[in-house]
């Protein structure tokens, strides 16, 4: 029972009762209080007093979990994996520039991407983990992103291996040095 609704019976109980004493004390009420109100006095206090809901039996709840089982039906088997979507989008290039925490990518077609590189982003360099300090400007790279509230938020960066490099450069190595 709602406490409003417990309030109004006590409201009406008490008015009731002190209805009933003011007409004994102006003379109308003529004595003892007839069947009728004190029917209707007892109704309203046990209204009040008396709890609405029942209290389940322990026994009835035990016996009903012994019935009945939970039975969990197992769904088709999964492939594993981190359970999150598919990423929104992918993109390839050379990255431009490296910020705290973000990416400048130049894509095939010349345009420039601005991702934000978060804590959940994988950064890989020929599988291995890296920081995003070890990304450098003119590395190869491939990104899966989502879309986010201000751009891309780059999932997971991998920086692709490099052609032979020419005589005169330096490329990345293919095997993590230790």
């Amino acid at each position: 029972m709602s406490g409003a609704r417990k309030w109004t019976f006590l409201a009406i109980g008490v008015s009731a009762l002190g209805l009933g004493l003011s007409c004994r004390q102006d003379g109308m009420g003529g004595g003892e209080p007839s069947a009728s109100e004190r029917e209707g006095r007892s109704e309203v206090l046990r209204g009040l007093m008396a709890p609405k809901e029942q209290v389940p039996d322990p026994e009835a709840l035990t016996k009903e979990s012994e019935r009945a089982p939970s039975v969990v039906t197992p769904g088709p088997p999964g492939q594993g994996g981190s359970g999150l979507p598919e990423p929104t989008g992918r993109v390839q290039g050379r990255v431009s520039w490296v910020g705290d925490n973000e990416l400048l990518i130049r894509d095939a077609a010349g345009q420039e991407r601005d991702l934000e590189v978060n804590t959940g982003t994988r950064l890989l360099v020929n599988g291995a983990p890296v920081n995003l300090r070890e990304v450098e400007e003119g590395d190869e790279v491939r990104v899966s992103y989502d879309e986010g509230p201000g751009g891309w938020v780059a999932r997971q960066v991998e920086v692709l291996p490099t052609a032979e490099p020419d005589a005169g450069e330096q490329g990345r190595p293919s095997t993590p040095l230790r």
